[in-house]
């Protein structure tokens, strides 16, 4: 059987660590790669992968390395963070190359339940005007649209089903 890449996405409080998590208790052999963990290990010059070029190249170097790692021991692995298709096309496209499957999805919601959702993280990880941002710049992405799904009356199990089974979510070279 083939492996599986999911690249779980959208902004930020929407539901991504969530349901990364779900998908990845659904699926006998799997691991689950958090980009905003992997963008945390600098301890000192740390940069935001959003303001820094270098800093978004590293994280994807590292999101790549530890992927085909998984992939080689036979792990599906679950990616959550902010990406568009577009990322990964400029950054992951040898992943394109392994005998995997591979998914995107950009989880959304509801703009005042994304805002909430995000105002009861703690206030370190709070996003802010970010979360904002962030809809915007998903909506103005071309090509990316039918990779949407909506959560908002969704339960986590829901969109771990949904995600699991609908082949509209396969990414194609």
């Amino acid at each position: 059987m083939t492996n599986r890449i999911y690249f779980i996405s959208g902004p930020a409080g929407v539901g991504k660590s969530t349901t990364s998590t779900a998908l990845a208790e659904r699926i006998k052999r799997s691991t689950y790669i958090s980009g905003d963990l992997i963008s945390h290990l600098p301890v000192s010059g740390h940069e935001k992968p959003w303001e820094s070029v270098q800093a978004k190249k590293l994280v994807w170097e590292n999101l790549i390395a530890l992927t085909k790692n998984f992939i080689k021991y036979d792990f599906d692995v679950i990616i959550d963070w902010i990406i568009s298709l577009e990322d990964i096309r400029i950054y992951a496209p040898e992943l394109f190359s392994l005998d995997v499957e591979m998914k995107f999805v950009i989880l959304w919601t509801d703009e005042k339940v994304n805002v909430n959702r995000d105002k009861t993280r703690s206030e370190n990880e709070q996003m802010g005007e970010r979360v904002k941002i962030l809809r915007t710049d998903f909506l103005s992405e071309k090509n990316q649209h039918p990779y949407f799904l909506d959560t908002t009356h969704l339960e986590p199990k829901d969109v771990v089903t949904s995600i699991m089974e609908e082949e509209s979510y396969l990414i194609e070279l």
